[in-house]
This record gives C-alpha cells, sequence and structure tokens, in this order.
C-alpha cells in the first residue's frame, strides 16, 4: 500500500484524504459515472468516527490531488468492483475499498463476493429427496 496521500475533493462539500492509490481507483470510477450522467453515492467515516455520505450527481465537480509525480497505475479488477460497488444502492463504500483493495470483494454497503461476472454467488441446488431417486413412475 502507497504511504503517499491524496485527497478526492467533491463540489466543495467534502474533502477525503486517501492514499494515492485508493484516490486514483476512486476518482477513475467517479469521472466513468459522471461522464455517462450517472449519480453515485459515496460513504465513509469521518472524524469523531461519525458515518458520512455524499451523493456525487453529473454537475458536482471532481477533484483528486497526489502526493506523486503522476496517478499511480489503475488495477483493472479493483476498477471493475469498484464499479459493481458504484452501481448497487448502497454505493460506495470507502472504508471497504480500502480494506478490500485489489480482492474479489465489492465495497459496498453489502459488502458481496462476486464471482464470474458482477453477480453474487449462486445459492446451492435444493437437496435431492430419496423419494424421487426411488420413483418408478414412467
Amino acid at each position: 500500500m502507497s504511504t503517499d496521500m491524496g485527497c478526492l475533493t467533491i463540489a466543495g462539500l467534502a474533502t477525503i484524504e486517501l492514499d494515492d492509490d485508493l484516490t486514483a481507483h476512486l476518482h477513475a470510477v467517479l469521472v466513468a459515472k459522471l461522464r455517462r450522467n450517472e449519480p453515485v453515492l459515496l460513504e465513509w467515516t469521518g472524524t469523531g468516527e461519525h458515518a458520512q455520505q455524499v451523493w456525487v450527481h453529473p454537475s458536482a465537480g471532481v477533484l483528486a490531488s497526489y502526493d506523486l509525480p503522476r496517478p499511480p497505475d489503475l488495477d483493472r479488477l479493483w476498477l471493475d468492483r469498484l464499479m459493481i460497488a458504484a452501481n448497487s444502492v448502497s454505493g460506495i463504500s470507502i472504508e471497504a475499498a480500502d480494506l478490500h483493495r485489489h480482492t474479489r470483494v465489492v465495497p459496498a454497503a453489502t459488502r458481496a463476493v462476486v464471482e464470474g461476472h458482477g453477480t453474487a454467488p449462486s445459492p446451492p441446488p435444493p437437496p435431492t429427496r430419496e423419494s424421487d431417486e426411488h420413483d418408478t413412475r414412467s
């Protein structure tokens, strides 16, 4: 994990200090959503351990600042997980994004594990009844 600290500033409403790696990934997802005129909900724990949320809409300005001379390289799989969270009702949890960076966990309030193409794991098939195995009907 990078120790270089950056920050996201959203429409002058919120400034969130994050490491450069997380800043770059969140900024890329926000830009992709806003280019499509799609809003997204961001949530994090602010000072005093208070939950904070900001609704980022297409007319909101988003500024990413970095300590590094240029933004870090982006991890495509992590971007995919962040985009799944951004498209969810609960939005992106910044703490979950940080905790589960570069894993298969979607950093949304539901924190679903993704298998395949952005879907939650399928439930197991229902158990078969013994009587079904011995059914002699034709």
